[in-house]
């Protein structure tokens, strides 16, 4: 582990590039692979749905009074939103379930919290200072300003469109998604990885990164809403800008030495599982409104 911490440490930009690639290329294989498998997906989803309505255990939940209102609810809008509503739900599941195993690991003997020192320790030495600012302007995509700043615009645009369920679950979203990670800095208080340079603000506990959240929230809340209302081929251009901000945002606090690398990944985590709920209930709605 020490010697894999210092060669990234070595050769942090490199890597940085190399995953933000492979993590492109995946991108665009998946997407393309859901998008031809999606209707397939949802006729099968369609007769399984229908099958398990028309079922003598269906029949029977139709006679519990509490039940047989939500039942008959979703049933009529489960052929649409069930896919949607389990990708999210899965997305929510896996990002809820790393940022606890995280967490679990962060304790002073735990590896990945040795790991996280030893990189610490290898970017303080091989990090030159014009890679720092390169950097430090970049981690500025992430400050509280521009993204509260951004939030709100949006909020407003939303409000003004008439919009009323995308401003309500944008909202959530971000305003309850920083609450969540303010809360979670405050329960775990780790303290930053010492630096000797001035270049960004880093007040406050580590342990989940609030840029790397911030960024998952709002940058990738927005593409989501875009991609929701723009044409076919500008989903996978609007997927990768998106993913490339909130990549280099949310290591660029780990190259500039304020975070540790599992801050990060804690705050990609927690944001994009509850980012995924959110998107969840907007389909939800979408779908029962029409």
């Amino acid at each position: 582990m020490a010697a894999l911490a210092e060669w990234i440490g070595a050769n942090a930009v490199t890597t940085l590039c190399i995953a933000s690639v492979v993590l492109w290329i995946v991108i665009g294989v998946v997407w393309r692979l859901l998008e031809r498998a999606w209707d397939p997906l949802w006729r099968l989803a369609s007769r399984t749905w229908t099958a398990l309505a028309r079922s003598a255990f269906a029949e029977r939940l139709r006679h519990v009074p509490w039940v047989k209102n939500s039942l008959a609810n979703s049933l009529t809008v489960g052929r649409y939103v069930g896919l949607h509503a389990l990708a999210s739900l899965t997305v929510a599941i896996v990002g809820f379930v790393v940022f606890v195993e995280i967490a679990d690991e962060i304790t002073e003997h735990g590896t990945l919290a040795q790991f996280d020192a030893q990189l610490a320790r290898a970017l303080s030495t091989h990090v030159d200072l014009p890679t720092l600012e390169t950097f430090a302007l970049v981690t500025h995509l992430g400050d509280p300003a521009v993204t509260i700043g951004l939030a709100v615009l949006v909020a407003l645009y939303l409000l003004v469109r008439r919009w009323w369920v995308h401003a309500v679950v944008w909202v959530l979203a971000t305003g309850v998604g920083a609450i969540l990670t303010k809360l979670l800095k405050h329960h775990f208080e780790r303290t930053r990885p010492i630096h000797d340079h001035a270049l960004t603000a880093a007040e406050g506990w580590s342990f989940p990164s609030g840029h790397a959240s911030g960024a998952v929230l709002v940058y990738g809340m927005l593409g989501y809403l875009l991609i929701r209302h723009v044409p076919r081929p500008w989903h996978i251009p609007i997927a990768l800008i998106t993913v490339t901000v909130v990549t280099f945002v949310g290591f660029s606090r780990v190259i500039l030495q304020v975070h540790y690398l599992s801050d990060v990944i804690a705050g990609f985590a927690i944001a994009a599982g509850w980012a995924a709920l959110c998107a969840s209930a907007l389909e939800v709605v979408r779908r029962q409104a029409r």
